[in-house]
């Protein structure tokens, strides 16, 4: 009887263990399913997370590479090599217009997977924003025909704000001697007569109030009539604070030998007058202008000038190009800046003058060393105080056609334009070597 109920009791002890062990098993195995369960949530999750975080790399790098603004209308808003479009998206905020910074905002969404990061670019750079944009005063002379930059705003009809000029001084129209059909005009595509540069009418509309139409009442040009009065629209700013470099470069003049390095560096890059016999005694560089064109002919498109440069003939193509594939970046840094009818100009051209300079001796200069620098000025020294050019470090004579941009630094300074000067405000010219996408401080790259 005894051995009996020890039976049983060994019998219900060995069961209770056996069902704790099969409860204990059972709770671990449904912890394990948990587990389980939660790492593949975890692993889609995360998945998710970099799709969308690598839509914000290839958008950047789309970006990039075709030189644009998240809100123009060649971005794709995917990266269909990553995921298809119905499962990744990228956009910016703000959603429209023409800004230094925007919010990237790639969206993933797969199902029960859904993942949305955000990070800031910046452009930090880019041109200049209207055909000269100068923190000096600007005289015109001659037959100026400007194509403005139409700019993005608009009304109703479709006619834009255009922009002409922005300048930190004044600008004024002043008559030659001799002319007899001497005006600036801003050309849009009401205005055919030799508007555009080469391309023929322009395909825009500026609104009224955008346009311009300068010249002297004493001189009044043969084909307007005579109850004309010049008038000087909304294109044309004054007395507006004008930084060309940082707009240009993204950086401030302090750090230009940064931009002068980088420059030195790119393989369509080179820099002029960095060796001192190159110069002449007065700081022109020695045929600036044939050292230019071998440049541009040896496949250089960003050519940086240190000090004073005279540039005649043809050096930098023969005719105006459609695209912006030869667009050039021709710098003349700390120097004076003649022109005399080069014929074609396609790109940016800028200029920085510091205070120090001495204007009037460098025109002089001009003058007398005229053998070694291999350009010979079409005015003559008397003109150098009665016109005013004691004060001017950047002077255009002759025909001149342009399609891009011209920036200039100079405050408190005045620049000269006398001639047959036809420029057009091109942004693809403009911002083909000056446009630098990065990412703003804060994402995760903090470089």
């Amino acid at each position: 009887m005894m051995s009996k109920e020890h039976g049983m009791i060994s019998l219900s002890i060995v069961s209770i263990l056996l069902i704790a062990s099969l409860l204990f098993t059972l709770a671990s195995s449904k912890q394990v399913y948990y587990q389980i369960k939660r790492a593949q949530n975890t692993i889609l999750e995360r998945q998710a997370f970099w799709s969308a975080e690598g839509g914000l790399e290839c958008a950047f790098t789309e970006l990039k590479q075709k030189n644009i603004k998240p809100t123009e209308l060649t971005f794709s808003h995917a990266c269909s090599d990553l995921a298809p479009s119905s499962l990744l998206s990228i956009n910016s905020l703000p959603a429209t217009g023409d800004h230094t910074e925007y919010k990237l905002i790639s969206h993933y969404n797969n199902n029960a997977s859904k993942e949305e990061v955000r990070k800031t670019i910046g452009y930090g750079g880019g041109g200049v924003l209207s055909t000269i944009q100068t923190s000096a005063s600007v005289q015109l002379t001659g037959s100026n025909h400007f194509v403005p930059n139409k700019t993005e705003k608009k009304n109703a009809d479709n006619e834009y704000e255009c922009s002409s000029i922005i300048s930190g001084g004044t600008v004024d129209y002043i008559k030659t001697s001799t002319g007899n059909d001497e005006h600036f005009l801003t050309a849009d595509s009401s205005v055919s007569l030799h508007a555009g540069s080469g391309f023929g009418t322009p395909s825009f509309k500026c609104q009224s109030s955008h346009m311009s139409n300068l010249f002297d009442p004493t001189n009044v040009p043969e084909l307007y009539p005579s109850s004309l009065v010049p008038y000087k629209g909304k294109d044309i700013v004054e007395n507006e604070s004008v930084d060309v470099f940082k707009a240009v470069f993204g950086k401030d003049i302090s750090e230009h030998a940064s931009i002068r390095e980088e420059i030195k560096n790119d393989t369509v890059g080179i820099v002029i007058g960095d060796i001192t016999s190159d110069k002449t005694d007065g700081g022109w560089i020695k045929n600036c202008h044939t050292k230019v064109a071998t440049a541009y002919n040896n496949g250089k498109r960003r050519i940086w000038i240190d000090g004073n440069c005279a540039l005649s003939g043809a050096i930098l193509g023969t005719m105006i190009d459609p695209t912006d594939k030869e667009a050039v970046q021709l710098i003349t840094f700390d120097g004076l800046l003649y022109v005399q009818g080069p014929a074609y100009f396609n790109g940016l051209l800028y200029q920085y003058v510091s205070s120090g300079i001495n204007v009037e001796n460098g025109w002089k200069t001009l003058l007398s060393e005229g053998l070694d620098i291999g350009v010979y000025p079409l005015f003559t020294e008397e003109f150098i105080v009665s016109l005013g050019y004691t004060n001017m470090p950047f002077l255009v004579e002759g025909a001149f056609v342009l399609d891009g941009g011209i920036g200039i630094d100079a405050q408190n300074r005045d620049i000269k334009v006398n001639g047959a000067f036809v420029p057009s405000y091109n942004k693809g010219k403009v911002t083909k070597h000056s446009t630098q996408l990065k990412w703003e401080k804060g994402t995760w790259h903090d470089f």
